[in-house]
């Protein structure tokens, strides 16, 4: 709507400057235009002058709407900026807290693998039968091995 109105304002001055020729042709018909009349046709130049007073108000006016419409363009501008720094900032936060619960997650993993191996080597230690390494050089302890396998009866 502005920018509508600043073309209007903008072509209204324009036109107030340009010289505006009255044509009248053989048939009656009048016209206006912008450029001189064919030779053939009756010609009037028109005088159109303009107000300075009005002028240097409309001026005063078109430079006025232009400052609003710079604020308004800053504000926006800025509020535009402000949202997407919001809005990085609470990626940035949702990045984190993903991240964190990853973690998690991954920690507590870790801990029910850990539990399962320590299951597991319970389950395979069987107490009563563990037989202490023989051969040259190691006693032999009768006690602990079964009966029919004692070296020293």
């Amino acid at each position: 709507m502005r920018g509508l109105f600043f073309l209007l304002l903008c072509s209204a001055s324009a036109q107030v400057n340009a010289e505006v020729f009255k044509c009248i042709e053989k048939s009656g018909k009048t016209v206006y235009q912008a450029s001189p009349c064919k030779a053939a046709v009756k010609e009037q130049q028109l005088d159109i002058k303009s107000d300075p007073a009005k002028d240097e108000a409309a001026k005063a006016k078109l430079k006025a709407i232009q400052n609003e419409y710079d604020t308004r363009k800053a504000a926006q501008e800025k509020a535009d900026k402000d949202r997407a720094e919001q809005q990085r900032a609470a990626a940035a936060l949702e990045f984190a807290r993903r991240s964190a619960i990853a973690q998690q997650e991954q920690a507590q993993a870790q801990q029910r693998q850990a539990e399962a191996l320590e299951r597991q080597n319970r389950v395979n230690v069987r107490p009563g039968f563990y037989l202490p390494p023989s051969g040259p050089g190691y006693p032999a302890t009768p006690g602990l091995l079964p009966r029919g396998n004692r070296l020293n009866p």
